[in-house]
This record gives structure tokens, C-alpha cells and sequence, in this order.
């Protein structure tokens, strides 16, 4: 309800709600059917238009405004088609978890997974996928995580807590549950105190790669992420302009070798209206800055 009563406040949404193309259109159209009725009633002698045509129009004109605004509240999604393109950019308010396709989910370079010690917090997304998908228990995920990462270097550092290989930004770990792929992506550092942090050079470079990986796959369906670097990884970014930048960087990937028709960013409620996302915006933001 935040998110609706945030929303309505801005240009973003009434320039759509009210002065697109759409809306106008739509707005004459209920115009027309409710003179027609006007008519009707004024030939059965039911309604008189020269005695009441002032109050009358007015009416018109309010209800047909009443009712365009009625089919054009706030959403929770949109979707850009890349102009001259077979794929597109979707963001959405909502649980990661619930958006069928490939799931990308952010992790430390050292793809830990211990909840009990409080390293991974357990509302965290690594969290929520032991949760969800492995019932709280993180020996499988480790277990495919080791296999998955079998063939790629690492280093040790002794000094951080948990796991002690470290792999390089951008390295790729695919676990798998309930006939559901997760991509875990390096793209944080964590540090002996347990903290993770990185910064738009890593999650640029984390990008990239995550494309290179999934691109040697062959083609697979929708790829679902969540805002990268935005939470734990304590990025001081705009979250519009962070969509804006995975948006663009998906676009250059996909510019070379196609391996996904469709990318589907999550944003969660809380973060929406904590941050007053306004997907209206995220529209004319992504037609006015992407570039294929």
C-alpha cells in the first residue's frame, strides 16, 4: 500500500496514467460511450440534455477520468523490448524465488554457506535458498558448489573466517533443487570480520563473466536476479541507475552472442518503497539510457 500512495505522487506515473497516448485515447473512447448513453436517455425523455448540459459534461468528463485511472494504477512490473532486438528487460517487485527461470544469486568470493555461526544471515538470499530449496541443510549446496567449482583457481587465506578458498569476482557456481538451476556469482569480498563489501568495478566485472557462463551453456531461458550489490554488498548506488547498469550490460552480452531471450530484475517490496522505486520511472529511465 506504500508503494500505490508513493507511486501516484510522482510525473512518472501520471505521465502514463493520464497524458500517454493510451490513456487519451481511452479517455475519448469512455467519452463517446457515455454521450451515446446521454443520447439514448435523452430520446426515451429520461435525461434532458439542454436543461442539464453544463452539470452534465462535467460528469461525463469525471467519470471517464475516473474510470482510465481505475485501469491504470500503479504496477509492480514492467518490461522493455530492446528496439531492433529479439530479447527484453523486465523489472518486477517481488520474491525472487517465485519468478520461474535460471536464478542468479549473488555470493562472497569464497561461496560461503554457514547460517549457524551467523556468517550468512538466514533472511539473506543464500539464506532463503538453503531455507527454501535444501531444508536449512547446507551439506548438499557445499557439495555442489565444490563439484561445480572443481575445474577453476583459487586462493587460500587463512586469516578470514569460514571457507578458505577464495576465487576470483565473477566465478560462476551452479547448484541445483527441485528441477530449479541457482547461479551463485562471486562478486563480494568478505572480510575477517565477516563483512562483505564490494564496489561497481567488481560487480561490473562479476557481470560479465556471470554473461561468459551462461552464454557457454548454450541457450537458456529467462535468467532472474535480484539488484546486485545493492544490499549486503553495501553499494552506495541508485537503485534505478543499478538496474539501469545490469540492463546495459546484459544488452552488451547479449549484442554478441544471444543466450537469453529475456532478463528479469527483482526488486523486493520492502526495498521498493523504502527506496521510492517507481517502476514508471525505471521505464523511461531504461527507453532513455539503454543502447544496444
Amino acid at each position: 500500500m506504500k508503494y500505490f500512495f508513493e507511486s501516484i505522487r510522482t510525473w512518472a506515473y501520471w505521465r502514463y496514467a493520464v497524458f500517454s497516448g493510451e490513456a487519451i485515447g481511452k479517455f475519448f473512447a469512455v467519452v463517446g460511450v457515455l454521450y451515446l448513453c446521454v443520447d439514448l436517455a435523452d430520446a426515451f425523455n429520461i435525461y434532458k440534455k439542454d436543461r442539464h448540459s453544463y452539470y452534465g459534461l462535467i460528469i461525463l468528463v469525471f467519470l471517464a477520468l475516473a474510470y482510465v485511472l481505475s485501469t491504470r494504477r500503479p504496477i509492480s512490473r514492467v518490461c522493455y523490448k530492446i528496439p531492433q532486438r529479439d530479447f527484453s528487460v523486465e523489472v518486477l517487485i517481488g520474491d525472487l524465488f517465485k519468478i520461474p527461470g535460471e536464478v542468479v544469486i549473488s555470493t562472497s568470493s569464497t561461496f560461503d554457506t554457514d547460517m549457524s555461526s551467523g556468517l550468512i544471515a538466514v533472511t539473506s538470499l543464500q539464506g532463503q535458498l538453503a531455507t527454501n530449496y535444501f531444508n536449512g541443510q547446507t551439506t548438499e549446496i557445499d557439495r555442489q558448489i565444490e563439484q561445480s567449482l572443481s575445474r577453476d583457481q583459487f586462493t587460500v587465506n587463512d586469516k578470514r573466517p569460514g571457507k578458505k578458498k577464495q576465487y576470483p569476482i565473477g566465478t560462476v557456481a551452479r547448484v541445483s533443487a527441485h528441477s530449479k538451476n541457482f547461479y551463485l556469482v562471486a562478486m563480494s569480498h568478505m572480510d575477517e570480520s565477516g563483512n562483505a563489501s564490494s564496489d561497481l568495478k567488481m560487480i561490473d566485472e562479476a557481470l560479465e563473466k556471470l554473461w561468459e557462463n551462461l552464454a557457454s551453456k548454450a541457450e537458456i531461458g529467462d535468467i532472474v536476479m535480484p539488484l546486485m550489490g545493492t544490499g549486503r554488498g553495501r553499494v552506495a548506488y541508485p537503485r534505478k541507475k543499478m538496474i539501469e547498469r545490469i540492463a546495459q550490460s546484459f544488452t552488451d552480452a547479449c549484442n554478441q552472442r544471444a543466450f537469453s531471450n529475456k532478463l528479469i530484475i527483482v526488486v523486493r517490496p520492502d526495498d521498493a518503497s523504502k527506496f521510492s522505486l517507481n517502476l514508471f520511472q525505471v521505464r523511461d529511465y531504461l527507453g532513455q539510457s539503454l543502447h544496444a
